[in-house]
């Protein structure tokens, strides 16, 4: 995927207007793509992200091309970006027919795609089914083609990091999950998606890690997706892989956001498996410093046993033994089994049909952090392909390779893309693994894509770790609402670092009182720790999006929830959260001591009640200027870190700077106001 590539887009939403806006009708959109390029390029009147979304993904790849493929798992919602990526494979063009279906069944799209052979496509999902939705996809072709689909995101606005998923051949009416939790800092969902014109039943089995067995049936209507909850329904702290039967094909993902151990960020997804296997092979793998890594394995029958080997680039491989407790998951932490700083592919042979998933956690070179997950692929196939290679700039891609036989090797590495070709060969000596850059091997060549070709049987997985500049434009969103108005975020959610509501100081600095209004949290709040100030009547249960923390007391004789700092990068564009009137747009001295600049705007309909925005680095707006919520820029986040935010916020664990935002009610403060610019302030 050449992310620097930029000279050609297909912005759909910008030529097609009416594409995203009304979703119930089924377009039939005809682009005829000789070589269209990967569509990461910034649109016109887009702007550009002074916060990157770092993780990592990764992928098996594919053994041979479909002419049906599908996705259960997608979204368009604020803080996600989505993209498509087709590759025609073969020497016969394509015409593809993609179609997205989302929670209501009246709103299928469906969009044309031409792929002539050898050819590829990318299609940034957020331009063709617009903002806000969640959504599934398949795809019917005329000849074979590979697909993947990549999700970038900040997830709630805390945690940023990205997923891929190969596509699914065929719906079934059975599906498998090795990997699972709802330990402390998970978030599982359960994707399932009814690509049919019939209603279908699905029965989930939750098989935790303590060998207790729980069910829940839920319907899914005809053309359409759901999404379950896993947390909500089998509750905190517990490790559990699933088992889906359904009453008719249906597809399944399994994504997973994450805080892991208060320490690493991000999400990863899996598709779910058809079948079950007594040997899985997993190519990437490392225990080197700054990853951890784990085998979760699947056991739906009786008691069993698994013999695991662990390959090493050098030297022989170790293989060990695990029992496998009956219908459970049973997980092996492979830094402590292999050994530290190895990087390591895995082989498992069990003596019953079993399913066996990757996740690897890590902070990448000390800079990304995130997480991704693989399931095993079932044998060594003589060849792999890669529909983008997933280099660029803030890409960085390698190819993972496995010799799961008892013969040596020979491995040729095969690079196409725009006119251009380049391969190298291998040799790989029995039961070993290597590693190929892929930034380096495709270096020169647009719209990268990879083919792995064995003498023999071979097993071959990309990671990829990333630092992603965002690229779709946010739509504003409430975090707050008051005296019956939706409060706008000051932060756009690709820039949000995570939103903290805190005590308000009770007087201004001019000593009298600033009578700040206590603010109604909308989202899903991750912590509270000022539980005994929140005010009566406000509810930390209202909505899902974005996530937010509670403060604890700062002993001011508020309450937790009458001031917000929403931390984000210094420099960062900050808008107005109401309607209004600005009335002051000035520069004052933070605690007396601080140079620092604020606007202050009267809230329409609130005589004598304005909206205070503190820390900015410059102003955009003026006295008298009208603004609106979420739209009207008013200013840029002040850098605090050389005064008294050096430390990182303990709730975002970035550097503290934020627009500080606050409702007075301060009748002496009307438009024109008075002179504040000497006043100390306390926030």
């Amino acid at each position: 995927m050449e992310r620097g590539n930029r000279r050609l887009c297909y912005n759909i939403r910008m030529n097609y207007p009416g594409l995203g806006r009304n979703r119930r009708a089924v377009l039939a959109l005809s682009m005829a793509i000789a070589l269209l390029v990967v569509c990461l390029a910034v649109p016109s009147g887009a702007f550009a992200a002074p916060y990157n979304w770092s993780g990592g993904h990764d992928v098996a790849g594919w053994p041979e091309a479909d002419h049906t493929l599908y996705f259960a798992e997608g979204t368009t919602r604020n803080g996600y970006e989505e993209y498509l990526f087709l590759r025609n494979p073969g020497p016969t063009d394509a015409s593809v027919t993609v179609t997205y279906s989302s929670p209501c069944p009246e709103e299928l799209l469906t969009q044309a795609v031409t792929l002539p052979a050898g050819a590829g496509a990318s299609i940034c999902v957020n331009h063709v089914v617009g903002h806000g939705g969640d959504v599934s996809i398949a795809l019917e072709s005329t000849t074979g083609i590979i697909a993947e689909r990549q999700v970038y995101f900040n997830y709630k606005g805390i945690w940023t990091g990205g997923h891929v998923t190969s596509g699914i051949p065929e719906p079934s009416d059975t599906w498998y999950f090795a990997e699972g939790t709802t330990r402390e800092g998970f978030q599982e969902w359960l994707c399932l998606q009814n690509p049919g014109d019939t209603d279908v039943t699905a029965t989930i089995t939750y098989m935790l890690g303590t060998g207790e067995n729980l069910e829940e049936s839920i319907l899914l209507v005809a053309r359409t997706r759901t999404t379950v909850d896993v947390n909500g329904s089998i509750g905190a702290g517990r490790d559990v892989s699933l088992v889906v039967n359904a009453s008719g094909p249906i597809v399944a993902e399994r994504p997973i956001y994450f805080d892991y151990k208060d320490a690493w960020r991000g999400g990863h997804n899996v598709a779910g498996s058809t079948e079950l296997g007594r040997e899985w092979y997993f190519a990437e793998g490392t225990t080197r410093h700054g990853f951890e890594e784990w085998l979760c394995i699947l056991n739906p029958g009786d008691e069993s046993t698994a013999r695991i080997e662990y390959l090493y680039d050098d030297g022989p491989p170790l293989v060990t033994e695990q029992a496998l407790g009956a219908r459970s998951r049973t997980t092996v932490f492979v830094n402590e089994a292999a050994g530290p700083g190895k990087d390591v592919s895995i082989k498992v042979e069990a003596d019953g049909d079993v399913l066996c998933e990757r996740p690897m956690y890590f902070y990448y070179h000390s800079a990304w952090e995130g997480g991704h997950v693989v399931k095993g692929s079932r044998s060594g196939e003589d060849a792999w392909q890669f529909p983008t290679a997933a280099v660029g700039s803030g890409f960085e891609a390698w190819l993972c390779l496995m010799n799961p036989g008892s013969d040596d090797n020979r491995v040729t590495v095969e690079i196409f893309g725009d006119g251009d070709y380049r391969s190298q060969e291998i040799s790989m000596g029995p039961y070993a693994r290597s590693t190929v850059d892929l930034c380096a091997a495709s270096e020169g060549i647009e719209d990268a894509w990879v083919k792995v070709t064995g003498e023999k049987p071979v097993v071959a997985e990309r990671p990829v770790y990333f630092s992603y500049e965002p690229k779709v434009e946010s739509e504003p969103f409430t975090f707050a609402t008051w005296g019956g108005i939706d409060l706008k975020c000051p932060i756009r959610y690709c820039d949000l670092l995570g939103v903290v509501f805190h005590e308000a100081y009770p007087t201004g600095g001019d000593g009298k009182p600033d009578n700040p209004q206590v603010m109604q949290p909308v989202g899903i709040c991750m912590q509270d720790d000022n539980p005994q100030n929140l005010c009566p009547g406000i509810d930390l249960s209202l909505g899902s999006d974005p996530a937010y923390f509670v403060e604890s007391s700062r002993g001011r004789g508020t309450c937790s929830t009458s001031a917000s700092d929403v931390v984000a990068k210094a420099g960062s564009p900050v808008f107005s959260p109401v309607n209004g009137t600005v009335i002051a747009a000035e520069s004052y001295m933070l605690y007396g001591k601080y140079y620092d600049l604020r606007v202050r705007i009267l809230i329409d309909g609130y005589p004598g009640y304005h909206m205070a925005v503190l820390h900015l680095d410059t102003l955009s707006v003026s006295v008298g200027q009208r603004v609106e919520a979420g739209t009207t820029q008013v200013g840029t986040v002040r850098d605090l870190t050389p005064y008294f935010n050096s430390a990182a916020n303990r709730y975002s664990r970035e550097a503290g700077n934020h627009p500080h935002i606050q409702i007075n009610y301060r009748p002496d403060m009307g438009l024109g106001g008075v002179d504040s610019g000497g006043w100390m302030v306390i926030p």
